[in-house]
């Protein structure tokens, strides 16, 4: 195990997602757990966060649900480790999208939105 630094303490400021290849540059927040069970295995996600600058979610959200076919979303994540080169990657698949905002918005504030979602597979492209 190596020794303990503290300026190599990984930090958010280090983190990136992409929603179907589309990198989400104002992204605050993203969180993705898996959860196991010894009959039967479920992989769930969390919300993402990120500063709205565009409607590409709604869009294709919305015209998912008229319809009733759902699109096929990848989401990637990134994490790099402060002073050095190397990132923690995952990519995630069969993502479902649970349910989205249509308005979200209060005067004199960032609009942020929250994109819960669930996943079905994942795969560890880079570890640190």
């Amino acid at each position: 195990m190596p020794e303990f630094n503290p300026n190599r303490i990984m930090h958010g400021n280090g983190g990136h997602a992409w929603f179907n290849g589309k990198k989400l540059t104002t992204l605050q927040s993203v969180e993705a757990k898996v959860a196991g069970d010894f009959e039967e295995i479920n992989v769930c996600g969390d919300p993402a966060t990120y500063l709205k600058i565009d409607s590409d979610v709604l869009s294709l959200m919305a015209a998912a649900y008229k319809s009733g076919e759902m699109p096929t979303i990848t989401i990637i994540t990134s994490q790099t480790m402060p002073g050095t080169s190397k990132a923690e990657r995952v990519a995630y698949s069969d993502i479902t999208i649970d349910e989205f905002t249509l308005a979200k918005f209060e005067k004199k504030s960032k609009t942020e939105e929250e994109i819960p979602f669930k996943f079905g597979n994942f795969e560890v492209l880079e570890t640190l």
